[in-house]
């Protein structure tokens, strides 16, 4: 009977390793998963209106946008405007505790093949599941300006473009 008493004590203490051991590998497997892709959710532009210091709404949310001469405040513009302001959209899932590579977005902007501004800004996810990269444009106004937005740092790509049909003449 004692012996059987050994054998149950060394068949419980053999299932508690067991446990604790796959335990800790589940704990590894999580700990090395790759974690969730961010993505770039959309890519918006403001005129600044130097006269009034203030921001047009989003450029690619105005039906039948015209940014003909914005420069002097004709088009759609309403009021002079030279600058523009971008706000690149990233969402994903906030981690406090990653301890993953910084992820970081890759922007670009360009008119008629000269680049405007070529920046890499660090994400710092907020805990909605939001970030938003601000870059600021001088100098605009008269010309398509490209638009050219990447997240690096992660396996799974994530991009977009857009264009501001900017136009100037007389």
């Amino acid at each position: 009977m004692a012996q059987l008493t050994i054998r149950a004590r060394l068949a419980a203490f053999s299932l508690i390793v067991l446990l604790a051991i796959a335990s800790n590998l589940e704990a590894v497997g999580k700990a090395t998963a790759a974690p969730p892709p961010f993505k770039i959710t959309a890519i918006k532009a403001m005129l600044f209106f130097d006269e009034k210091g203030t921001f047009s709404d989003d450029l690619f949310t105005q039906p039948n946008l015209a940014l003909w001469n914005t420069i002097i405040g004709e088009g759609s513009a309403g009021s002079p405007s030279n600058s523009t302001l971008v706000l690149v959209e990233v969402s994903g899932q906030y981690d406090p505790n990653s301890t993953t590579p910084n992820r970081k977005v890759e922007f670009t902007a360009t008119l008629s093949g000269k680049i405007l501004l070529r920046r890499l800004t660090e994400i710092r996810m907020g805990k909605d599941g939001k970030y938003y990269a601000p870059f600021w444009l001088n100098d605009t106004g008269c010309g398509h300006v490209k638009l050219s937005a990447r997240i690096i740092g992660q396996t799974q790509p994530s991009s977009m473009t857009k264009t501001i049909p900017f136009e100037c003449g007389e």
